[in-house]
């Protein structure tokens, strides 16, 4: 007999289901990315907080779905499947293009369901309302799409540049969230009024520090900006000191 899972369970991994856990913290992928972007923050965060990673269609266990390529639909979709499940104190962290989900996700489940995040983490992303530095790529070919993400970001291993079976697993949910990213508009609305925290990699050029203060204007609550070692990919060679970070801000979240 086959099991069907919920809607929360399809869009929620819960690696070390934590019922006595202070705090859930939600965390959105890179684009491209899935659960498996954050497989090491369940042990690094203790006890106290429970990370709830997101799986979006089009990858890991999700692969054969297709991906969604808007922002609205991938917020929207997720909120209606946890919101049943979600009680305060929660945050939410977004990485990259997962920033901007993460913050209209806040902003959704606050909105449509009256769930207030305690915490909002940024990282990787200019604040949705400053202006795109770039010409958009979502619409270039196979192969001149690769190269602009990898000049831009480093993004692409080799053995889905060199690999046709590979790109044809991976490129689908890659060129579906590159054009969440740039077809994304922000909308004026009522700030939030968590603390918010923004991390930037000191070499990525892509997201200057000036683009991450700009979160600041989002909240009528504490503003935190860090810079770390790094290019747009830190989350992976400075983890260490992200997450102590990040354990920091939850911890003053929750402190009035």
């Amino acid at each position: 007999m086959t099991t069907v899972a919920s809607p929360f369970e399809q869009w929620i991994l819960r690696p070390d289901p934590r019922p006595t856990a202070v705090l859930r913290l939600i965390c959105v992928p890179y684009a491209g990315g899935g659960p498996a972007a954050y497989h090491a923050w369940p042990r690094a965060l203790g006890g106290a907080v429970e990370p709830w990673l997101l799986r979006l269609p089009g990858r890991e266990a999700r692969l054969r779905e297709p991906p969604l390529d808007n922002v609205d639909e991938i917020v929207q979709q997720t909120a209606a499947a946890i919101a049943p499940e979600l009680r305060s104190p929660f945050a939410v962290f977004g990485y990259s293009l997962g920033a901007w989900v993460a913050f209209e996700l806040v902003r959704e489940l606050r909105d449509r369901y009256g769930l207030r995040a305690a915490h909002l983490g940024v990282a990787a992303r200019p604040a949705p309302q400053t202006p795109m530095r770039h010409p958009p790529m979502h619409t270039l070919p196979d192969n001149d799409f690769i190269d602009v993400l990898d000049r831009r970001f480093q993004a692409i291993p080799p053995m889905i540049r060199d690999s046709p079976e590979m790109r044809a697993i991976y490129l689908p949910a890659l060129r579906a969230d590159t054009t969440a990213l740039e077809t994304y508009r922000y909308r004026p609305g009522p700030q939030l009024d968590c603390l918010v925290s923004a991390f930037g990699g000191t070499e990525d050029a892509d997201c200057p520090s000036t683009d991450l203060q700009a979160w600041g204007e989002l909240t009528t609550g504490r503003f935190q900006l860090r810079m770390l070692p790094g290019g747009h990919f830190f989350l992976n060679t400075c983890q260490q000191q992200l997450l102590d970070a990040l354990s920091l801000d939850l911890l003053r979240a929750l402190v009035p």
